[in-house]
């Protein structure tokens, strides 16, 4: 049972992500002409500016989901409803925390963005800047109750509830924001589906799962476990969110809402080519958990990353692939002039990122076995050198170097440093991981990109047809590349026995 809630969870994560897609290349260009330029470049900029305060949440939602995890494999009921009522307790503190942060960062509103903001576009930041508050708030619960659900591996309602939310959201957009053409409707429409979202975790925590959320007592050796564990999680995300979304408010601050329109697209296309990994990394923390909980070896837990990472590369080495043969074009046909330099833009974000993306597995074994302050510390130096090098660099070369600065950190935070880390303190063989998950799979990602650059060069004309046509031609060449040499015959095996099953 627990294996089919992992198998469906992943499937319906990419799902989630076809459909987040989808939401990204048509709903948000809709956004744009419907809200125009200017309404749309405000709207990001306080979206990056409250999404940092989104990281008081201290990843109690994580927290929430490995400590379950352990106390359900220790089948320890107590703990399970006391761990509970503790971050929900530790969540109201928070809140507290949220508004009195929201309500100084309102007053810094005018004299950061002053200088780049029409007196309407500072109104309406304001107005915006509010509804998003009240909506991080919400999000605190709902990524405790969310924790709850994952740490019983009920990904199959989680994946669901998000997808539902997704498409309520795309209704209402579709319907209400060409009557009011204005960014707060599209806050208002996300806080209305968030609060729906929390009261159907909470529904389904309470009567269906039977999860009871009980403070026995107040557990201080379990509450300083969890607290650090917590503490590096919130550092992590403070950075990981600092990072994101630093880019936007630099380029606000500097040059203005429209060159953040150009560049949010390109974070755009980057965002979703990130999410493409996390369908299933997302969804194997408890099963890690119970791995190292039954005592795995290094080797045990190189297999794990090695299974997971293939598949992941199986994914964005073709998304990679078929970004770089089509990207530009893509660009053209779906946003038009204006927006040249998306492409080359997502492209220095995306490239460096995939090398410890296609390994991101090996962070569940870090929050598993909590080891996560190097984590902490080397997303630190790097989102250092990532402020350096854009608040310096885009005063001479715009946005561009916003973009180098965040692959930069990448490099040196994400690549380097915690390659070394697995190698040494988890014992596991890089060289022999990222060989064995690259391994035939490569080439099947060259020769789609062979036939699709011919392609380019033999086809006439432009438009989305012969666009749709080279992109499926890539899909089909790939497809078939990976079965004929691709897949490891173990993978073949397990898609045939599963065929069988069904």
């Amino acid at each position: 049972m627990a294996r089919n809630e992992v198998k469906w969870g992943a499937i319906l994560s990419y799902v989630l992500i076809i459909a987040n897609s989808l939401y990204g290349l048509v709903i948000m260009p809709f956004v744009l002409g419907t809200i125009g330029e200017s309404e749309y470049g405000v709207y990001k900029t306080i979206g990056s500016l409250t999404a940092t305060v989104a990281v008081m949440e201290l990843g109690l939602g994580s927290t929430m989901q490995r400590f379950l995890a352990k106390y359900r494999a220790e089948k320890d009921e107590t703990k399970c409803q006391n761990f509970s009522a503790m971050c929900i307790i530790q969540a109201l503190i928070l809140c507290v925390g949220v508004f009195l942060v929201g309500v100084a960062l309102f007053f810094t509103l005018e004299p950061t963005y002053g200088k780049t903001f029409t007196a309407a576009e500072m109104t309406r930041a304001k107005q915006i800047f509010v509804l998003l508050i009240f909506h991080v708030v919400l999000h605190f619960f709902e990524n405790v109750f969310f924790g709850i659900i994952a740490g019983y591996n009920k990904f199959i309602f989680s994946n669901t509830a998000k997808l539902c939310a997704l498409v309520g959201k795309i209704l209402l957009l579709l319907t209400v924001l060409p009557l009011a053409r204005n960014a707060v409707t599209i806050v208002a429409i996300s806080l209305g589906i968030e609060v729906v979202t929390l009261t159907a975790e909470y529904l389904f925590v309470t009567r269906a799962i039977h999860h009871k959320i009980k403070l026995h007592f107040w557990d201080k050796a379990v509450f300083k476990e969890s607290f650090v564990y917590t503490i590096m999680l919130f550092v992590q995300s403070l950075i990981i969110q600092f990072n994101g979304n630093v880019d936007n408010i630099v380029i606000g601050a500097v040059i203005g809402t429209a060159a953040v329109t150009v560049y949010s697209f390109a974070l755009q296309i980057f965002n979703m080519y990130e999410q493409c990994a996390t369908a299933i990394s997302g969804v194997v923390l408890p099963s890690i958990t119970n791995q190292i909980h039954q005592g795995a070896t290094p080797r045990d837990l190189e297999n794990t990353v090695i299974k997971f990472g293939r598949a992941q590369w199986a994914v964005l080495g073709a998304a990679l692939g078929g970004f770089v043969c089509l990207g530009q074009e893509f660009f053209g046909l779906w946003l038009g002039a204006g927006f040249e330099d998306c492409y080359y833009l997502a492209l220095i974000l995306m490239i460096p990122v995939t090398v410890p993306l296609i390994v991101n597995v090996c962070l569940a074994i870090l929050k598993a076995r909590n080891l996560m302050k190097f984590r902490t510390i080397s997303l630190a130096y790097a989102a250092g050198l990532n402020v350096i090098l854009t608040v310096v660099g885009t005063h001479f070369f715009g946005y561009w170097a916003a973009a180098v600065g965040t692959a930069a950190s990448t490099v040196v935070g994400g690549i380097l440093s915690m390659n070394i880390y697995y190698h040494v303190k988890l014992k596991m063989n890089m060289f022999r991981i990222y060989g064995r998950i690259l391994h035939r799979i490569t080439p099947c990602i060259v020769v789609a990109c062979a036939v699709t650059v011919a392609l380019n060069y033999l086809t006439d004309g432009s438009g989305w047809m012969p666009f749709i046509l080279k992109a499926g031609a890539f899909i089909c060449v790939y497809g078939v590349a990976m079965l004929l040499f691709g897949l490891t015959s173990a993978e073949k095996s397990g898609i045939l026995r599963k065929r069988v099953k069904k």
